[in-house]
């Protein structure tokens, strides 16, 4: 990430010896990777301990920690570090699993695995087995990990949990604020097995200031204390917290001057000015044109924020995203032909009308047609939320509909889910999509989710077909929870009797105020769009009953009546 710097940094010292067996079957490892990659994915600390019971018990510990130190740091940027530490473990679960399958003797390849990520001011700890982890706060040193042991006898436990044991592996995650000075300690149980909690903190005190001369006296220790396993531990102590401070952050992100305002004809970094698209309080949109005649689409800062660190950051964060987001439904984020010589940045120039454009000219949209082009830039939306990152801004003027299909352009209120973990000594800019389009949680202060954007999406779908917004004119204007469950979906059919009554329906599903009522992923919402749900029958052929119970009632009250006074009446003759 090329426009945040973390002041994360700490002090680090591990050890890793066989003890008194003849082989070494733990394994340590550790990355501290310096500027983009420590803002984006932070510090990784990990330690497993291959089973002995297993031929291959050292294979498997190495295999635990070289792969998750490589695979971490090979994941999207975007993604949250729960989510990417969590599917690199599991990925390497099955791959042992698959190998001990696999061998000659079906036998397994297992070993525990503990680890910690240091990223901005928290750390995250993933944990499998009876490995562990500690953290020393204040002189009070605490155990973070629950043991996946069971003990059988004094000399014998077994591990009820570890990688490679079963295709499904639970995954044991914490999040925890870190200070300075906080000290984490990962250990196996050659070491943690044979001292006291009081021996354990007492000689960590002791050697504060000498991290590499604590493993060493705390591997020594265990060896006096008659262990007989393998010993490993790792220690890192917090030298100074990860927010990026806000002259840092300025530095970094200031690096490049505003440009000016810029008018058709003029030149910059080889681009030339064509014409002036829009000009907002917030940035102004070009049509350039490069010196062999290729248009691209400029899109420079406004000079009423060079001195808000919180604007400088998302104007700069749009950028990032373009170019981590890959879809044919999606604008494509270009490089300029030169070196930058200010802040701005450039996207494909697409040709075509917007879909507000489209609605205006053509709504209602032919049924078929509408369907295609919400599934499409669902593609696009999908995409989004592959790399762990909300649009929140679907609207009619954010999709440019190409000879190619629909292509969801703008990334000004784009939530991504691995900066947010980025803790920040300013407060970050929040841009809210546009009201009529938004969903209702952004301004009742619920949670925001993939069911937000499928809510705007389902709100273009209904304005294609009808002309109108599901909710009408008040919708804009409701703030909180009790304003949004006074509105009343309007149905689509009551605009547009060609909309059959499953479409509307599942447009409905899409839209209900509380996200937890809407379809729990965009597959099902279109899958409901393209054919009929079974459940939702038109009410035309449904039986009365079903349609209307309370009429079917009355109806068949009245009937009983009407042959009783026929039988009545027989009786009299």
């Amino acid at each position: 990430m090329d426009h945040l710097q973390s002041s994360l940094k700490i002090d680090f010292a591990q050890l890793s010896q066989a003890g008194v067996k003849p082989e070494n079957q733990d394994t340590i490892g550790a990355r501290i990777p310096e500027g983009n990659t420590l803002a984006s994915k932070g510090i990784a600390i990990a330690i497993a301990d291959g089973v002995s019971t297993s031929q291959a018990a050292r294979q498997a510990s190495q295999s635990a920690i070289t792969g998750f130190l490589s695979d971490y740091y090979a994941t999207p940027d975007t993604w949250r570090t729960e989510q990417s530490a969590t599917q690199v473990i599991q990925s390497l679960n099955r791959y042992l699993w698959g190998l001990g399958l696999n061998s000659p003797r079906q036998e397994g390849l297992l070993t525990t695995f503990s680890a910690v990520i240091l990223k901005g001011d928290k750390a995250f700890c993933f944990h499998v087995g009876d490995s562990r982890i500690y953290r020393l706060r204040n002189a009070q040193l605490q155990q973070l990990t629950r043991d996946h042991a069971q003990r059988i006898d004094k000399k014998t436990t077994y591990l009820s949990r570890a990688l490679g044991a079963d295709s499904v592996l639970e995954i044991d995650i914490q999040k925890l604020e870190v200070e300075i000075g906080d000290t984490f300690i990962l250990t196996t149980d050659g070491i943690h097995d044979s001292l006291s909690l009081k021996q354990f903190e007492g000689l960590v005190n002791a050697y504060s200031d000498d991290l590499d001369g604590a493993c060493q006296r705390l591997s020594q220790q265990a060896l006096e204390n008659d262990s007989q396993d393998n010993l490993s531990i790792q220690i890192c102590r917090i030298a100074s917290v990860g927010a990026s401070s806000q002259s840092d952050a300025v530095a970094v992100l200031s690096q490049l001057p505003f440009p000016p305002l810029l008018n058709a004809g003029n030149t910059l970094d080889g681009l030339t000015i064509k014409e002036i698209l829009q000009e907002s309080e917030r940035s102004q949109v070009y049509r350039v044109e490069t010196q062999d005649g290729q248009s691209a689409i400029m899109k420079t800062p406004s000079v009423n924020y060079s001195d808000d660190i919180a604007y400088i950051e998302r104007f700069v964060m749009e950028s990032w995203i373009g170019t981590r987001i890959q879809s044919s439904h999606v604008v494509r984020v270009i490089e300029p032909p030169q070196a930058r010589s200010c802040l701005y940045y450039l996207t494909e120039h697409l040709i075509g009308p917007t879909l507000t454009q489209l609605i205006k000219e053509r709504a209602p949209v032919d049924i078929p047609d509408a369907v295609e082009l919400i599934g499409e830039i669902s593609k696009g939306v999908r995409a989004f939320h592959r790399k762990d990152t909300l649009h929140q801004d679907i609207k009619p003027d954010n999709i440019i509909v190409t000879a190619k299909g629909p292509v969801i352009i703008d990334f000004g209120s784009s939530w991504v889910a691995g900066v947010s973990e980025m803790s920040t000594s300013f407060e970050r800019d929040f841009i809210l999509g546009t009201l009529d389009y938004s969903a209702p949680e952004y301004r009742y202060g619920g949670r925001a989710s993939n069911r937000s954007d499928q809510f705007s999406v389902a709100v273009l779908l209904y304005e294609m077909l009808t002309g109108k917004r599901p909710y009408g004119d008040g919708y804009g204007k409701a703030m909180n929870l009790k304003s949004f469950q006074k509105l009343k979906y309007r149905p689509a059919t009551a605009y547009n009797p060609l909309v059959p009554f499953w479409l509307d329906k599942a447009m409905a599903k899409a839209l209900q105020i509380h996200p937890e009522q809407r379809y729990s992923s965009f597959s099902e919402f279109l899958q409901d769009l393209q054919r009929p749900n079974p459940s939702w029958q038109n009410p035309e052929t449904q039986p009365l009953l079903q349609r209307n119970p309370l009429r079917f009632w009355q109806t068949l009250a009245a009937l009983g009546w009407f042959i009783s006074f026929v039988l009545l009446l027989s009786m009299i003759d």
